[in-house]
């Protein structure tokens, strides 16, 4: 679609996320694209949006007033993870087109009824899977559909945190289940959904353990022990959150490291890592197939690989794109201005956001309960022709 007057988008939940993701659009937008106005009812977020995109902003009075805006043809949602699902079917009831953040909703019948919703608008809905549009990672899954390594037989993939990004998590509203969802959900549903997507298997069972060992009040004498940085932010302080509250206090309920083990189809097993507070960064999938085997980390945007043989010769493939996201945030953005200026289809769906939310789902179920999770119901759930959209 073209069109000879910007694209007018409105923005719900204005925190850094979202604000760093619609300053990338606009970078490439080259004025097709104009946010005209912002709901967010925290005033360090007001005000940080007027200084970003405009002092002639509108700061709506309410998400419905924003979502209902006859101006407004595209509704971008950044806001905590429990009002994902709502506020996406109200702006798609609305007629508006859709881009909303990770995860897709905090409760899987609130994922179905996301799907259904865009279903029945015939909207656009794109979803912040910002890893899909990693340069390394669409080089890893074309090596692996290409055969590299043969037929895939097992895989470990990981995400473990420096100490201040884990800070920064214990710091916000992330750190509370009833805004953000599990941690595994808000944070490690992007490498989850890369799991589905590069390996092309379906998950089958899981079991996983974790808590809550590191951030809790008792450990705070271990910060102070490591005194300020050279910025002097106290230590796990270091990308500071502007509410400045300390990520050892007490009321966090999310866990600060998890482990699991996954089946999936075609007798493809898995394991996953996650922790909060390491001296070392990875984001990391190391891929075992019948012919070879594949190892790549976002932080470094490197692969590599090696066929099984006498002769030992592993390649390398620099994809310079190192980064927490790969390289990701500013591919998706110029796939957010193609989606937005002419109708693109995103790289990732609402379908891809429903999967990676079941296999978030069905790990912590195990977690919680003790049990080894058999992903059928979800699966059966998933497949239903059957609408689940109700009223939320």
């Amino acid at each position: 679609m073209s069109t000879s007057s910007p694209i007018k988008i409105g923005l719900i939940g204005a925190g850094a996320r979202l604000r760093g993701v619609v300053n990338l659009v606009l970078q490439e937008a080259a004025g097709t694209v104009q946010v005209a106005s912002v709901y967010d009812p925290d005033p360090i977020s007001q005000e940080a949006a007027r200084k970003e995109f405009g002092a002639d902003i509108v700061i709506a009075e309410s998400e419905e007033a924003l979502i209902n805006s006859p101006d407004i043809s595209w509704v971008f949602i950044g806001s905590f993870n429990c009002h994902h699902a709502e506020q996406s079917i109200a702006a798609l009831r609305a007629g508006k087109h859709v881009f909303c953040e990770k995860p897709l909703a905090t409760e899987f019948q609130d994922c179905l009824r996301v799907r259904d919703a865009v279903r029945e608008s015939g909207r656009i809905f794109s979803f912040g899977l910002v890893l899909r549009y990693s340069p390394m990672y669409q080089k890893v899954k074309e090596l692996v559909d290409a055969g590299t390594i043969g037929r895939l037989v097992s895989f470990e993939f990981n995400e473990t945190l420096t100490y201040n990004h884990g800070g920064y998590i214990f710091g916000n509203w992330r750190r509370r289940r009833e805004l953000a969802g599990t941690h595994l959900l808000e944070k490690c549903c992007h490498d989850l959904d890369l799991a589905n997507w590069i390996t092309g298997k379906t998950p089958l069972k899981a079991a996983s353990f974790g808590g809550r060992n590191f951030f809790r009040p008792e450990n705070e004498t271990l910060a102070a022990k490591l005194g300020l940085d050279d910025n002097g932010n106290p230590a796990y302080q270091g990308w500071p959150d502007p509410h400045k509250v300390s990520p050892f206090s007490a009321g966090a309920d999310i866990i600060d490291n998890q482990v699991a083990i996954i089946q999936y189809s075609d007798d493809v097993r898995a394991t996953f890592h996650t922790n909060c507070n390491t001296g070392i960064a990875e984001r990391r999938f190391f891929l075992c197939g019948t012919e070879g085997t594949l190892r790549a980390d976002a932080y470094t945007g490197i692969i590599e690989y090696s066929r099984i043989g006498h002769v030992k010769k592993i390649e390398t493939i620099d994809t310079q794109s190192g980064d927490g996201h790969g390289g990701g945030d500013i591919v998706m953005a110029r796939g957010l201005v193609k989606t937005l200026t002419e109708g693109a289809a995103p790289l990732a769906s609402v379908e891809d956001g429903v999967r990676a939310c079941v296999v978030a789902f069905g790990i912590d179920a195990s977690m919680e309960g003790g049990t080894i999770t058999d992903f059928a119901p979800y699966w059966e759930a998933v497949a239903s022709s059957e609408p689940v959209l109700q009223e939320i």
